[in-house]
């Protein structure tokens, strides 16, 4: 579930997302081990928490966590509706723990986080910027900071034990144009203290708990409720525009191995085969 609130007389926008069932999904789904599941929550939750900077409801939004590390990266792909996708490039990777937590910044390592928005025009809007971390949260509010100039305060956490994920969220506290210097100083102050995210969620704490106890002694006006979940909108159809990208001569080594093909969507998982004749008649189709 995402919220999203005006808070400080709608001088702050704060946006929190619980990303517990989310993860189960995608978890499930991608077989993914506990630093890969608690990489993959963070940024299936950042993306998701920036989905309320999209206009509108066909606008797409894709975040790109990529680096040297033993994970390889992490993608993420959400639209306004609050319907995420994704995946982990090495999803089986295992760490020792870094002072008794999972060492989400080891399996990561330097690299870049790359936001794509994409509006249907032209050219989709990229922003690039090397990371600070690899632990996601710092990384995107460093992103907001520099890439688009918008400070931003970003809390993201996964609770993992063994295989099974108990917590899994987080926030952002905004504050919009001209907002006053002393609540901005405060704020800050606050985030340096303010407990994980996730031990709140674990310990029975509603995301709109967490906020309000954010933003406590600032006025808060709720402006909406959204259902998350994790959704893959690939089929048959879109994986036949996959295989005739391919081209004639791609598709022609194909079909002499007489073989068929069998393609696994990235994001879901689900493989779809083609028998040889399935493979001509696209062939075919390109004439």
């Amino acid at each position: 579930m995402l919220v999203n609130y005006l808070g400080a007389n709608g001088q702050v926008r704060c946006v929190g997302v619980d990303s517990l069932e989310v993860l189960k999904n995608a978890a499930r789904i991608h077989s993914t081990s506990n630093v890969a599941t608690a990489a993959f929550g963070r940024t299936l939750t950042g993306a998701l928490i920036l989905t309320r900077h999209l206009k509108n409801k066909d606008d797409i939004l894709t975040l790109q966590i990529r680096g040297d590390g033993p994970l390889g990266g992490v993608v993420a792909v959400t639209t306004s509706d609050c319907k995420v996708r994704g995946y982990v490039i090495n999803p089986d990777v295992t760490l020792p723990l870094k002072d008794g937590k999972l060492d989400v910044g080891g399996a990561i390592g330097k690299g870049n986080i790359t936001v794509v928005k994409d509006f249907g025009l032209k050219e989709p809007y990229v922003g690039s910027v090397p990371l600070l971390t690899g632990e996601i949260a710092e990384d995107l509010a460093y992103y907001l900071a520099v890439s688009e100039q918008i400070p931003s305060l970003i809390s993201l956490g996964v609770l993992v034990k063994g295989n099974e994920v108990l917590a899994s969220g987080g926030f952002m506290i905004q504050p919009l144009p001209n907002t006053d210097e002393e609540i901005i100083v405060e704020l800050e102050k606050r985030s340096m203290s303010f407990p994980p995210v996730s031990q709140l969620l674990y310990a029975g704490a509603t995301i709109d708990d967490v906020l309000n106890d954010f933003m406590r002694g600032f006025s808060m006006e709720r402006l909406e409720e959204v259902e998350t979940s994790y959704a893959c909108n690939c089929s048959r159809d879109r994986i036949i525009g996959v295989i005739a990208s391919l081209g004639k001569d791609g598709l022609a080594e194909i079909i002499e191995d007489d073989e068929g093909a069998e393609v696994k969507c990235h994001f879901c998982n689900t493989a779809y085969y083609f028998n040889t004749d399935e493979l001509k008649k696209i062939n075919d189709e390109l004439e």
